[in-house]
């Protein structure tokens, strides 16, 4: 049995899961969200079916699937990016929130 994986990427959270949802639709596209920075969390390898209902923004199936953003993960020499590789997987895309006193709020990164 694989063992079920979760990340932290900033303001973004790859929650590992078993088995995707039925009715998603994949993108092309390879920016899996904008952080709250303006800088994009992109991929290289993978399917990503968006589904934004406010917390859950959508799914990622990862194979030999690297991260990529200016601020997270280990310098690309030459690069304005750094890469964090993931295992492979099926995982839920979250927008990461924090319990303050003030309740609820956004992880700003």
């Amino acid at each position: 049995m694989k063992k079920v994986m979760n990340y932290r990427h900033g303001d973004l959270a790859l929650i590992g899961i078993k088995t995707l949802p039925k009715g998603l639709h994949k993108s092309d596209s390879r920016v899996l969200m904008v952080g709250s920075g303006g800088h994009a969390h992109s991929f290289d390898k993978g399917e990503f079916s968006p589904a934004n209902n406010g917390v859950v923004i959508g799914y990622l199936v990862t194979n030999n699937t690297t991260l990529y953003h200016p601020e997270h993960g280990t310098v690309i020499k030459g690069n304005n990016l750094r890469e964090a590789p993931i295992a492979d997987g099926v995982y839920e895309l979250r927008r990461q929130f924090e319990d303050t006193h003030d309740g609820m709020k956004p992880v700003v990164d």
